[in-house]
């Protein structure tokens, strides 16, 4: 979904042809997610007060809170920057990736102003109470967008753990709707916040890696797209 690094250091000819094409895809998922988001939360309503949902709270729900993904990147950093591991500068940029995609998604989420599925209060008279009420800034939602845009990061310095990385962020957006606290749009648009994001961070880190050489721990592999 990114453009794709050569191992010359360019740019691979086949991906800016390609990208065009999958924000479509994605455009189009986003209108399907709307269209679906009242039948999946009549679906998931039944699991929103049983002991799964309960476990997913106590569990799947840390692999997307900020602090958390935070404090596991920057230990990545400190032991990688011991070890004098490339894996120190790639979590750096995915620092990065998610300091810049959780102030885009808390952004959207006050212009935006949804509710979440449980709000049934009546919204504030002055938009200024939109900032004060976490309860409606649902789209996006926060942790898909963190989620994805670190995986694309961090898929794109370790192109092998692509699949799990991926897997673990669509578990985490999954995760939100199973418990009632967001719609599937609203993760959907997180997801695209995030690879939005990701893709920028990517490309800024090749950019310093043209500039800098090899050894500054940019993610910058032939395979560094997602």
């Amino acid at each position: 979904m990114s453009i794709t690094a050569s191992p010359t250091g360019g740019e691979s000819a086949a991906t800016p042809r390609r990208a065009p094409w999958v924000w479509i895809a994605l455009a189009l998922g986003l209108g399907l997610a709307l269209a679906l988001d009242g039948p999946v939360m009549a679906a998931v309503r039944p699991l929103h007060s049983t002991h799964f949902a309960d476990f997913i709270r106590h569990t799947v729900r840390w692999l997307g809170i900020g602090y958390v993904q935070a404090a596991a990147l920057l230990a990545v950093v400190v032991v990688g920057a011991v070890l004098r591991s490339r894996a120190a500068g790639v979590a750096g940029w995915a620092l990065l990736a998610l300091a810049l995609s959780g102030i885009g998604a808390n952004v959207l989420k006050v212009l935006v102003h949804r509710p979440r599925p449980w709000v049934t209060a009546a919204p504030p008279h002055a938009w200024l109470g939109y900032l004060r009420l976490h309860e409606l800034q649902s789209f996006p939602s926060g942790e898909a967008t963190t989620s994805f845009a670190i995986a694309l990061v961090l898929a794109g310095g370790f192109p092998w753990l692509r699949l799990p990385l991926f897997t673990v962020a669509a578990i985490v957006a999954a995760a939100r709707v199973m418990v009632g606290d967001h719609v599937p749009s609203d993760v959907w648009a997180g997801a695209m916040v995030g690879i939005a994001v990701g893709q920028w961070v990517l490309s800024r880190a090749r950019a310093r890696a043209r500039r800098g050489g090899p050894g500054d721990g940019a993610p910058t592999g032939p395979d560094a797209g997602a």
